[in-house]
């Protein structure tokens, strides 16, 4: 009887530290996974420097082309910033125009490190230097320097007092509506002298659309189906264009003034200029024509030869029925 109990206790023993083993052994395991640390394959590392690591932490991961290819082993504050010792599970073939930053994981918090190789083609820098990180970009501090901005806007700016006097002027509107004042209120009120009026202007432009509908009026006949007016438009408009057509080949007189051709134009500049020297000739009374304009005793005197002139012809009319008389007597004989 005391055999089997000894038994069943060693049993049971066994049982539970086998059990504690599997547990610890998970536990090991799973500890090596979420560290992502690899005891089976020789882990590369590099060296880069930062002006601020923005809360990056060890054992953060490090990301290129969205996979994760390592993680941050060390870091360690010198003189000329932070120095980040990353550990990476397979080489990376870094070129001149490569980039170094750390980014958010999401807006809650967390970091990584994410790496861009460079464009391909360029020559590879040697593994062994100390690469230079960008400044990180903190999205929290951008929003809350932004918010702030918004805040001294609002309250320094005038914002509040342009808001406050805003909802005063809309109070009084309100007020103004609900009292039926302007065409708004006439409208919103039981007054129907305003719905009547403009029932009467609806009804107006009914009758005026069923007219153009029917096609009465001018504006009726170009919208109705009858083809007559965009026949006479269509003529019209091809006269305009022949004579556009005429005027542009310079055809015609106002062709040929419109034309290129600065004859014409030098023609008339000519002609305007000999007006303009015979009337300079005649206002300073040149010649004979100048001197009837400017002398009124030259204009007096044949006024006064044009008047004696005048009264000997009618004299010869009145002697003339005399003269013929005798000389028709004195022919006979």
């Amino acid at each position: 009887m005391r055999q089997e109990c000894v038994a069943r206790e060693i049993t049971r023993e066994m049982v539970v530290g086998t059990f504690m083993v599997m547990i610890l052994l998970g536990l090991g395991y799973f500890t090596i996974i979420l560290s992502r640390e690899s005891f089976f394959r020789k882990q590369l590392t590099m060296e880069v420097r930062f002006e601020d690591v923005m809360g990056l932490r060890e054992t953060d991961g490090v990301v290129v082309r969205g996979m994760t290819v390592g993680k941050v082993k060390e870091m360690t504050l010198e003189e000329d910033g932070v120095h980040v010792f990353l550990s990476l599970d397979k080489p990376l073939h870094m070129k001149p125009d490569y980039r170094i930053s750390v980014a958010a994981t999401s807006v809650l918090g967390g970091r990584h490190l994410v790496i861009d190789e460079g464009s391909e083609g360029l020559p590879e820098l040697p593994s062994g230097r100390v690469f230079r990180g960008e400044p990180p970009y903190d999205l929290m501090a951008d929003t809350a320097e932004l918010i702030n901005a918004i805040k001294e806007q609002f309250l320094e700016g005038g914002i509040v007092d342009n808001l406050r006097e805003t909802t005063v002027h809309l109070r009084d509107v309100a007020v103004r509506i609900s009292e039926g004042q302007g065409s708004l209120g006439r409208l919103l009120s039981d007054d129907e002298t305003l719905y009547e009026d403009l029932s009467s202007a609806v009804s107006s432009l009914r009758t005026v659309s069923g007219r153009l509908e029917r096609g009465e009026g001018a504006i009726g006949k170009l919208l109705s189906s009858d083809e007559t007016v965009y026949e006479d438009l269509k003529a019209i408009t091809g006269s305009l264009r022949k004579l556009s057509e005429r005027l542009e080949r310079g055809e015609g007189t106002l062709g040929r003034l419109m034309a290129g051709d600065d004859q014409l134009y030098e023609d008339l500049a000519a002609s305007a200029a000999s007006l303009r020297t015979l009337s300079a000739k005649l206002e300073s009374g040149e010649g004979a024509l100048g001197r009837l304009v400017q002398d009124d005793e030259l204009y007096d005197e044949i006024r006064a030869a044009v008047i004696e002139l005048r009264a000997t012809i009618d004299d010869i009319r009145e002697t003339s029925p005399v003269t013929t008389f005798t000389s028709v007597f004195f022919g006979a004989f």
